[in-house]
């Protein structure tokens, strides 16, 4: 039992860290808060970690709600959600800005902006369509109100290391240059990948099972 649920709290902090991935946010970061001061470079990283964990809470919380409204299964979700996570890891590995995480016309809208701390950065900087899923397929795979906790603890924790890496970007990004962190970003890239293809097989094996119990009962 300790041993499954220590597997599952690996796989949502592994899981929320690589598709949130705070180094690959961190150069667009420094761009749009160039010639603040520092403190308000602190104020707008505050808002955009705050904003960015409200959104993942509220859907983690009403995740199970949108299913039922819309009549979505659980295991139909977890494929999409695989899917989604299959191209995002598929852009990181070749070290691109996926735009399921931000497009090109939210980022140029981003310079525009007075404060940058809710939206660009909040949504979709740290927190994007990805990690949105991500939480959603965990909490579908939380079968327990421990496990439930495991998954906002994590959310919890990955705000903190985005809040840290961002805080420290400056630095982060002299000291890691371009290739460092392209090479962070591929190591990203292939985990997500691999979570993607597990997601996807979890979401597909219940149905093929009960396709095939319903073949031999015919």
């Amino acid at each position: 039992m300790s041993n499954e649920i220590g597997a599952f709290a690996l796989l949502c902090f592994t899981s929320l860290l690589a598709i949130i991935n705070p180094l690959s946010a961190a150069p667009m970061y420094l761009a749009l808060t160039a010639g603040y001061s520092p403190r308000q470079r602190r104020r707008t990283l505050r808002n955009g970690i705050f904003t960015a964990f409200v959104v993942l809470v509220v859907f983690a919380l009403l995740g199970g709600a949108i299913f039922q409204l819309f009549g979505i299964t659980l295991d139909a979700f977890r494929i999409a959600g695989g899917i989604i996570f299959f191209g995002i890891g598929m852009d990181m590995l070749q070290a691109k800005r996926s735009r399921g995480k931000t497009t090109e016309e939210e980022e140029a809208e981003g310079f525009t902006r007075t404060e940058v701390g809710v939206t660009p950065l909040g949504i979709p900087m740290i927190t994007g369509p990805g990690a949105i899923t991500t939480v959603m397929v965990l909490m579908t795979r939380a079968d327990t109100h421990l496990q439930q906790g495991l998954v906002f603890g994590s959310v919890v924790m990955v705000m903190l290391i985005s809040w840290l890496v961002l805080s420290a970007s400056p630095r982060l990004v002299r000291a890691l240059g371009q290739t460092g962190l392209n090479v962070m970003t591929r190591i990203m890239g292939l985990l997500v990948t691999v979570i993607a293809i597990q997601f996807i097989v979890d979401g597909t094996r219940p149905i093929l099972t009960s396709i095939i119990r319903a073949a031999t009962r015919s």
